[in-house]
């Protein structure tokens, strides 16, 4: 996992622009991608990433993290703001996104992206099931494929991102999966071997990349 780091920390009274926030779901792009959209303008072509920040959750929430905070060198502040919970009932359990993990911001300071958190049917705790992909326009892109995340990266400067996904317990195997950050389309698989608990050596290059700065990452255990 990765741990949130700030580029250039700024107070809220240094954003001289509007804040922006986005909508709920708008379109089903790609399979497994659901976009949402950003509220009034996009920071200008010329803006880059000053900082970010993950507000403390609310007293009362029940959320694990507020909101997440996207500064830019044009005075523009985007929101990436938490839904509402929905409340359980006898038939149906609400799995409630949880709050925001694993920020990183790409080479080209202009593309962000992170892991959602959600409750799941099995588990007493949260875990990341989609990763986020901004690319400072208007177009904010969820990514899901159904199993949790155990690690995602940017590759190419941020044009592409990779994605590893995987069971809570199990095999270390995983499914390597490359995206192009701008549509979230799937451009390469790549699926770990249960028998030597990882990639073969005929994985793509890419692959081979992304598995080895996995393991170079502190390892995170749930419970």
């Amino acid at each position: 996992m990765k741990f949130l780091i700030t580029f250039l920390l700024l107070p809220p009274s240094a954003v001289t622009g509007q804040i922006r926030d986005h909508h709920q779901a708008e379109e089903q792009a790609e399979e497994g991608v659901r976009v949402t959209e950003i509220h009034g303008a996009a920071p200008v072509a010329m803006a880059h990433i000053a900082s970010f920040y993950v507000d403390k959750a609310t007293p009362g929430s029940d959320h694990e993290t507020g909101n997440l905070h996207i500064l830019y060198t044009d005075g523009i502040e985007v929101i990436e703001t938490l839904p509402p919970k929905d409340k359980s009932a006898d038939a149906k359990v609400a799995l409630n996104q949880e709050g925001f993990a694993d920020i990183e911001v790409a080479d080209d300071k202009r593309t962000i992206g992170w892991t959602e958190m959600f409750d799941t049917c099995c588990t007493s705790y949260s875990i990341p099931l989609a990763v986020t992909v901004y690319r400072s326009g208007r177009r904010v892109l969820h990514i899901r494929q159904g199993l949790m995340v155990w690690y995602w990266t940017f590759l190419d400067g941020g044009n592409r991102l990779a994605v590893v996904w995987g069971p809570t317990h199990g095999p270390e195997a995983g499914d390597y999966q490359l995206y192009e950050a701008k549509t979230g389309r799937m451009l390469s698989e790549a699926h770990g071997d249960p028998d030597i608990q990882g990639l073969s050596a005929k994985a793509p290059k890419w692959a081979k990349q992304v598995e080895e700065q996995m393991h170079k990452q502190p390892s995170v255990v749930y419970p």
